[in-house]
Formats: C-alpha cells, sequence, structure tokens
C-alpha cells in the first residue's frame, strides 16, 4: 500500500514541475518576444562580452571582440594539438615566415567549434628569428595594434554562401551557433591586407613552401586572396584522430538538443537568450568558445 501511496506522492509532484515548467516556459518566450532586435543585441552583446565574444545579429553570427581576453594568451602549436580533447575539430593552416627581425605566424582554421560551425584567422610573432625545429614549441603573442591586418573570411558551406566578415584584426572569427558541419564540407575565402610589400612576399614565400601554387592566389598590390579547402600539411596525431569521431558525434548530439530546447525560435540570438533564461548553465558552457586557451599563461 505504502507503494501506491509513493508512486501518487512522486506523480503529483512531476505533474506539479511539467506544469510550473511550461508557464515558465511561456513567460520566458512572451518576454523575449517583446523585446526588439536593438535590446535583444545589447542584452546579448553585455552577456558575452566577457568571453571575448560580440554578435552581430544583422548576419545572425558571433565574432571575436577587439579586446578579448583570448588576446593575452597569444598562441602555441599545443593548443590546436589539445582542441579535440576539448570538442573543437578543424582544418587549420600556419604559416609561419620571418620579416624584419622577427618570426611571424598568420593561421586560419574552419569546422566545428563544439555546437558552432565556423572559421578564424589570427596573426601572431614572436620577439626573434626561430629555427624551423623551435616553432612546434614556441609561444607566439598577440600582434599590437600596430601590427593587426585587415582581413577578410567567407565560409563555405557544402559549397553554398554560409556566413562573412572583414575587420581589421589580430584574431578575425566567424561562429554560427547550432548547426553541425564537418571541416571537410567547409571552405573558406580569405583575404590578406599587408602594410607594405616586403611583408607580402616574405609571406607568399612561405605560403608557397606548403604547396600552394601561384594560380591558387588573387594578387592585388598588397592583397593577397585564396581559398582554403583542406590544410597542405596535416596536423593531428594519432590520438587525435582517435578521439574526433567521438567529439563529433558529441557535437552532432549537443547541436540536436540545442535545437530542440530552443525550437521556439530561429535566429541565433532569440535561441541563446531564450536559453540564457531558461537554462543559465548551459548559456554559459555554450559560448566558452576556445576557453582551453587560458590553460597556459604567458
Amino acid at each position: 500500500m505504502s507503494m501506491y501511496i509513493l508512486f501518487s506522492i512522486f506523480l503529483v509532484i512531476a505533474v506539479f514541475f511539467v506544469i510550473i515548467n511550461h508557464f515558465r516556459k511561456k513567460k520566458i518566450l512572451c518576454k523575449i518576444t517583446e523585446m526588439c532586435q536593438k535590446e535583444k543585441c545589447h542584452l546579448l552583446n553585455t552577456l558575452i562580452e566577457p568571453f571575448g565574444f560580440c554578435c552581430c545579429c544583422k548576419e545572425d553570427i558571433f565574432t571575436s571582440s577587439f579586446d578579448a581576453w583570448q588576446r593575452e594568451f597569444g598562441y602555441s602549436a599545443l593548443y590546436d594539438k589539445n582542441a579535440p580533447f576539448f570538442n573543437l575539430i578543424f582544418d587549420c593552416e600556419p604559416v609561419y615566415f620571418h620579416y624584419r627581425g622577427k618570426t611571424w605566424l598568420i593561421q586560419w582554421w574552419k569546422g566545428q567549434y563544439g555546437i558552432n560551425t565556423g572559421g578564424e584567422i589570427g596573426i601572431y610573432c614572436s620577439d626573434s628569428l626561430l629555427s624551423p625545429d623551435q616553432l612546434p614549441y614556441h609561444f607566439f603573442h598577440s600582434v599590437s595594434n600596430e601590427e593587426i591586418l585587415d582581413f577578410s573570411i567567407e565560409l563555405y558551406r557544402f559549397g553554398e554562401p554560409f556566413s562573412c566578415i572583414c575587420g581589421r584584426h589580430w584574431w578575425l572569427t566567424v561562429f554560427s551557433m547550432g548547426i553541425f558541419t564537418k571541416p571537410s564540407d567547409l571552405s573558406m575565402e580569405i583575404s590578406i591586407t599587408f602594410p607594405n610589400y616586403e611583408m607580402r612576399d616574405a609571406f607568399l614565400a612561405s605560403f608557397f613552401k606548403l604547396g600552394y601554387e601561384p594560380g591558387d592566389v588573387c594578387l592585388c598590390r598588397t592583397n593577397v586572396s585564396f581559398l582554403f579547402c583542406s590544410p597542405h600539411k596535416k596536423n593531428k596525431g594519432f590520438f587525435q584522430k582517435l578521439w574526433v569521431p567521438i567529439a563529433q558525434w558529441k557535437n552532432r548530439m549537443l547541436c540536436s538538443l540545442y535545437q530542440w530546447i530552443t525550437k521556439p525560435f530561429v535566429c541565433s540570438y532569440d535561441r541563446l537568450l531564450y536559453l540564457y533564461f531558461y537554462l543559465p548553465p548551459a548559456f554559459k558552457r555554450l559560448i566558452s568558445i576556445r576557453k582551453y586557451k587560458g590553460k597556459r599563461r604567458k
């Protein structure tokens, strides 16, 4: 008899929570619907700014802010080596070159960042000239404001235009949330404008050594444009390759879960705001893109 009583109590409590949750979701839906786009963007930018990102509501994308905290941690090849274990699965191409007494690095990425499909390009430098043996282990600093470049990224998904962004930056990114894509299904049109021909030519010399051909590049004075489909140099080790299918399975499941939870909305900023009001811990977890960069300091 006691079992029936316990089951009845459990059932009543479950029904109670279902009802409460229904009205809570309805209240959140109304709250977001009543907000204008300007209010949504302002609130969302306030929420994600501490994570180093800002939203472009018109394009429905997210990008890195100029003063993002990630700038303090520069770049190391160890970041990319450990990325798959943080569910970040991407193709990348590092280009190291010597210019005016320092070794520089311009690198680009495209792929799946948790539940985000996106691409990146960044510029970094060392304090001196480095030998080839030092490159995989050296910590590169983010460049100063005087050394940043004009970048442009146009991301293609299954051969169709997907998202784009341009600007003067040290680390330009574009992310679309809740969409799953294999890195091989993405391609990226990249444009870089250098301050002079000397730096452009130093970059191109290393660029061609990777396996690119002169016909792969479009030159206009100090501007260099090219299409990135797959890396010429494979960067994944044995254990990374083993982990990639597991990480991608998790990413696909999380994308489906995200879309299911936020299905009352279509736009990313509406979905994210809904998640913020409905499941705050999940919201914080989702926007911690590239958080693993904080594992190593300068």
